[in-house]
């Protein structure tokens, strides 16, 4: 059991590291984590996930904040809705088979590969109708950056990512950096204001989950949210000097054979 522990420590480590990189949740991989080395039910996975998603998420938030890459305007409007979202969703797991939920995962799961791998898949389209605004600031990397977005696309694309978050555990990255890279938000900005939307919807949907009985025993929380808190820390601290476009293939045929794996294992 300790080399059990020891070993998923180490994969808490370096899914929190690649998640701060780009901006995502990190539940593609740690649901799959809990359920194979642990074997923990689907809806436990989720509820775990979840809550290791908010610590790892706050550290590389928190280090983001300091780097001043986080358009906050933009996460505002991302995160009210999807917040509403992922908290009726996650209440609504309780009436959904384990089976249909997990069918659901691997989709968005196959979904996120596909789109890193082929970044000119395009899932997500730009809703330009409405009101925009706009939202600029100066990094302590030096650089000025900028962005002109439509109100109407991030209330849009917040409800769905907080809904996948709810459904999934996934976090919700997936959706939010796409929309908001659409409305001209620079990459490692996207990256570091989805880190911090991603957070607070995580937070609302654990909260459902917890309450719901979905969580895994302590030491199992102990091993990953440790974990994840290291690697988040080193990952927000080494993006914006990462060649990004290398690691989001790489991480895209990972998460392919994830969503493929999780797959068989539904009909074995």
């Amino acid at each position: 059991m300790g080399e059990l522990f020891l070993l998923a420590f180490f994969l808490a480590i370096l899914v929190g590291m690649l998640s701060a990189i780009m901006g995502i949740g990190g539940g593609a991989f740690y649901v799959p984590i809990l359920m194979f080395l642990f074997g923990i039910d689907y809806k436990v996975a989720i509820g775990t996930s979840l809550v290791i998603i908010i610590c790892s998420t706050l550290t590389s938030a928190l280090t983001y904040m300091k780097q001043h890459q986080i358009f906050f305007r933009v996460a505002l409007y991302l995160a009210i809705p999807a917040i509403i979202a992922s908290t009726i969703c996650s209440y609504l797991t309780q009436f959904i088979s384990t089976f249909y939920l997990s069918l659901f995962f691997v989709f968005f799961t196959f979904l996120i590969g596909i789109q890193m791998v082929f970044p000119d898949r395009k899932f997500i389209f730009l809703i330009s109708r409405g009101p925009t605004f706009e939202e600029e600031k100066k990094t302590s990397f030096g650089a000025k950056i900028y962005a002109k977005l439509s109100y109407l696309h991030l209330l849009v694309w917040g409800l769905i990512a907080g809904a996948t978050n709810g459904f999934t555990g996934l976090g919700g990255g997936i959706i939010n950096i796409p929309a908001m890279l659409l409305g001209g938000v620079p990459i490692h900005v996207a990256v570091a204001t989805s880190s911090f939307v991603i957070f607070c919807t995580s937070t609302a949907a654990a909260l459902v989950h917890f309450s719901l009985g979905h969580t895994a025993p302590i030491p199992v929380f102990v091993v990953f949210i440790a974990g994840a808190m290291v690697g988040a820390l080193i990952g927000a601290r080494i993006a914006h000097y990462v060649p990004e476009k290398k690691l989001r293939f790489g991480f895209g045929f990972v998460v392919i054979a994830v969503s493929l794996s999780v797959f068989l294992q539904l009909f074995l």
